[in-house]
């Protein structure tokens, strides 16, 4: 007859040597300093890149294998090689607006690493160039005026003195 706790305790110490393997075997851990960059208004057909910083708080060589992007309109580049621990490197993010016009974006960049996968995401409301340009003349529109009502109280108080 067959002892089915021989079967138990081999399992046990199975998996007990697993779980002492991953606790003791070194990681690379890439912590970013701003993991969600916040690019406010931009009109479309406009341009910008951000880089993204990250230091490798793990214990081992930090080696990025891929940056995948959101969508055509984003290019992401990366520090090549690996990356020591407490060491820094970036993800730069190109961005291109064309064709968003009057959208509210939120885009990511997943990176693949030799430790895990993080996320590098931007915000950013695209506007339509016909729109920003009534918006600055207004805005202009507004400064004038304000700038008039001002000179005017001004003329007011001299002529009280």
């Amino acid at each position: 007859m067959f002892d089915k706790r021989l079967i138990f305790f081999g399992m046990l110490f199975f998996a007990a040597t697993s779980w002492a393997q991953q606790v003791t075997e070194p990681r690379a851990n890439l912590k970013f300093d701003v993991d969600t960059a916040d690019f406010g208004t931009v009109a479309e057909g406009d341009s910008f890149v951000y880089e993204f910083w990250f230091t490798n708080i793990g214990d081992a060589d930090l080696i990025i294998k891929q940056a995948w992007p959101a969508c055509g309109c984003t290019h992401p580049s990366y520090t090549k090689g690996p990356i020591k621990p407490g060491e820094r490197g970036f993800i730069r993010v190109a961005f291109h607006s064309k064709g968003f016009g009057g959208h509210d974006l939120i885009k990511e960049v997943i990176i693949i690493n030799n430790g895990d996968e993080r996320y590098a995401r931007f915000k950013v409301k695209v506007v339509n160039m016909e729109f920003k340009k009534d918006l600055e003349t207004y805005k202009k529109s507004q400064n004038d005026s304000s700038s008039l009502k001002k000179e005017k109280l001004h003329r007011r108080k001299r002529k009280n003195k």
